[in-house]
């Protein structure tokens, strides 16, 4: 255990009423954003509890008093509602409150005051990287789908927005525009082809945040991160337990989590590939993750919904492949890049654009799947599995 990593473990516990001995920290290095620690703890009882401990990276996250009142209300509306249902397989992050009955903490650690917060740890659970099994993708999308489905009646608007414009695909457009105007990193030059497929599909991006400000469709509590690792699943069963890392968690559209979800879960390679002809849209896995997601959320959505989930794979492909354009113009100042690949964003806006380019070619099948699913779904009474 390293020791100057335990004393400020142990430090950030002293604000905690958690009792017994620290025996083992292990530092989790798979998110891109704030610093998070596995903690064991051996109880005056002699049980053995873990939690997890994470600082908050106010970089990212200016306001964490906002981040952390948004997690705390959609926590215990998921708690509230799961108890409602009689439904105790499936969970929600629970916070540990401080012994002031806070829900974090601030540690002076240099000059600054660092926050950390504190969860129970899930345990026997498992998370995935990637899905190659068609029941796994299913039971993600199902899983972000029951996500939707308990906090269909949040007072929505109760939520701030944690990074504004998260979604305004229309805005991170006009944004990379005018980067490559001013070009402070001279890397314009680089992205001609790249820069010409965003501009060509640019009538496409306010299509779901006009349908939002025009209350065409409705506005819904969204998680805005719905990668396939953000699912935490029963390692024995494979069931999904529980929906992690709420820090996005702001008003929006549900097709911002859908889109994502299908672009994260069925994607044939990893964002990072240079090897464009690995990148394709997995139709099994597609057909899969659309059929859990809407056998959850079908009795609880719109028409106009549903006709957008399609274009939604497409808009947040994109809009992806625009932001890794954006910080590559600028100097790779959002996303963590390979020190080695002098490039690196720009790989990523390609793969991205590879991707959108093989889910254009897929779009009718795509469309006529969702119409389908949709159907089969929508007249079904929701039961707990």
């Amino acid at each position: 255990m390293n020791k100057e990593i335990a004393a400020k473990i142990n430090n950030i516990l002293k604000n905690y009423n958690i009792k017994g001995k620290c025996i083992k920290i292990e530092e989790n290095h798979t998110g891109n954003i704030n610093s998070t620690y596995v903690v064991t703890i051996l109880e005056d009882s002699g049980i053995l509890r873990r939690y997890i401990i994470q600082k908050i990276n106010t970089t990212v996250f200016k306001d964490p008093n906002i981040l952390m009142h948004n997690i705390e209300n959609v926590t215990l509306h998921l708690e509230k509602e799961l108890k409602s249902l009689n439904d105790t397989t499936h969970k929600s992050l629970h916070l540990i409150r401080t012994k002031d009955d806070d829900i974090y903490c601030h540690v002076t650690e240099t000059d600054d005051r660092d926050y950390y917060r504190v969860y129970d740890y899930i345990e026997n659970a498992i998370s995935y990287d990637m899905v190659k099994s068609p029941d796994i993708a299913y039971k993600v999308g199902q899983a972000f789908g029951n996500f939707q489905m308990l906090l269909r009646d949040f007072p929505i608007f109760s939520l701030e927005e944690t990074i504004p414009g998260f979604h305004d695909t229309p805005a991170r457009y006009a944004k990379l525009e005018n980067d490559i105007f001013k070009d402070f990193k001279k890397r314009a030059d680089d992205i001609g082809q790249e820069f010409y497929t965003i501009y060509r599909n640019k009538n496409r991006y306010p299509k779901i945040i006009n349908a939002l400000r025009s209350n065409r469709i409705p506005w819904r509590v969204t998680h805005n991160d719905t990668k396939v690792n953000n699912v935490m699943m029963d390692k024995d069963t494979n069931e999904f337990l529980a929906v992690i890392d709420l820090d996005t968690v702001m008003p929006g559209s549900m097709l911002f989590d859908y889109g994502d979800g299908i672009r994260s879960t069925a994607a044939t390679a990893f964002e990072n590939e240079t090897d464009l002809s690995k990148v394709h849209l997995d139709l099994e896995l597609f057909e899969a993750y659309t059929d859990g997601f809407l056998s959850e959320m079908a009795p609880c959505i719109t028409e106009s919904e549903v006709s957008l989930m399609g274009e939604s794979i497409r808009i947040i492909t994109l809009e992806l492949a625009i932001r890794f354009l954006d910080d590559y113009i600028c100097g790779d100042i959002y996303f963590k890049v390979d020190p080695k690949r002098t490039r690196h964003n720009l790989e990523r806006a390609q793969n991205q654009l590879a991707l959108a380019k093989d889910i254009e070619k897929n779009m009718p099948t795509i469309e006529n799947f969702i119409k389908e699913c949709y159907k089969k779904h929508k007249g079904k009474s929701r039961k707990i599995i």
